[in-house]
């Protein structure tokens, strides 16, 4: 077993105290980023993955798209706090046309937020809810195409 002891008058920098301030470290610290963001790292995650992760606030969150040379727009984006920890960020890119886009756009994060509900392991939560996204844009398209059926919702 190994004791790792540590003394108030010699305190030495860390990985995650740089300056032996006692302060947390930033993504500025890592010399990742510039100085125009300051966020706390979140320490067990970043332990447990072994690499820094921000505690990132939505306030600080925006987007840009470029349209090229289409006439208009077909990306979406859409960005939300899930849960205390879960952090959602999705850009959908058109691909010569906005249908799939706008509806991932519109239902994605509902189906992430149902998974996560009921399931802990991310990767499996996400797992299912594009396989249901998929499976209601099938639905939604069959739908769409049939003039005889009145639009239905999800």
């Amino acid at each position: 077993m190994v004791v790792c002891q540590s003394s108030t008058t010699d305190r030495r920098a860390s990985r995650f105290d740089l300056d032996g301030s006692g302060r947390p470290a930033t993504w500025d610290s890592f010399g990742i980023w510039d100085n125009r963001i300051d966020e706390p790292i979140l320490l067990p995650p970043s332990i447990k993955y072994g690499k820094p992760i921000p505690k990132v606030s939505l306030s600080k969150v925006g987007c840009a798209s470029h349209i090229g040379k289409r006439k208009e727009n077909e990306d979406r984006f859409d960005y939300a706090q899930l849960t205390d920890d879960v952090l959602y960020f999705a850009v959908y890119d058109g691909h010569g046309g906005v249908a799939v886009a706008d509806f991932c756009n519109k239902y994605m994060q509902k189906y992430i937020r149902e998974f996560l509900a009921e399931e802990r392991n991310m990767e499996i939560a996400l797992f299912k809810a594009f396989v249901e996204i998929e499976k209601a844009y099938e639905r939604h398209a069959h739908l769409s195409a049939d003039d005889t059926v009145p639009d239905q919702q999800l």
